[in-house]
């Protein structure tokens, strides 16, 4: 009789192993980490390119606009579930009336792999052991149009995610 008491507690201990409660799923955010910055900017039309890994600029037009040759990469960091996969989307900045454009470029980081990103291209990547996506962009920007010297621009591009 004590070995069946002994083997019912052992059973009774194993069953509330596997019923502990399982922790909740969080919903997916992304928070800023660096912000996106291409140095000193001559507001003529031109280009230049900001190289997202080295954070080298190099101009693309006579015009040299963009006069440092170091800029910020931007930074991102999505927090998803652990091993899930989820899609991103970085979009471009169209030209909103005052003649700037911006289009990303960069990567794409878990703790299990890395994926390069292609503007306005949805990429999926899993989310890893940690459930955190780190997003590192550089990219092209153009200026179409003179624009005043006197006035500050923060332009804005969008960043889209889905956990599947």
């Amino acid at each position: 009789m004590i070995k069946h008491k002994i083997a019912a507690i052992s059973l009774l201990n194993i069953m509330a192993l596997f019923s502990l409660p399982t922790v909740a799923d969080i919903t997916p955010y992304i928070v800023e980490t660096q912000t996106l910055y291409f140095g000193n900017v001559i507001f003529v039309p031109g280009s230049c390119q900001m190289a997202y890994d080295t954070q080298v600029i190099s101009n693309l037009t006579v015009q040299n606009i963009c006069a440092t040759s170091l800029g910020i990469a931007g930074g991102y960091r999505i927090f998803a579930n652990p091993n899930k996969q989820v899609q991103i989307k970085i979009n471009s900045h169209t030209d909103s009336g005052n003649g700037i454009i911006y289009v990303p470029d960069g990567q794409l980081s878990s703790d299990v792999e890395n994926i390069l990103v292609i503007a306005d291209t949805t990429e999926t990547i899993n989310s890893g052991t940690s459930g955190i996506i780190d997003i590192t962009l550089g990219g092209r920007l153009t200026i179409n149009s003179t624009l005043s010297s006197l006035t500050l621009y923060n332009e804005l591009y969008d960043i889209e995610f889905n956990e599947l």
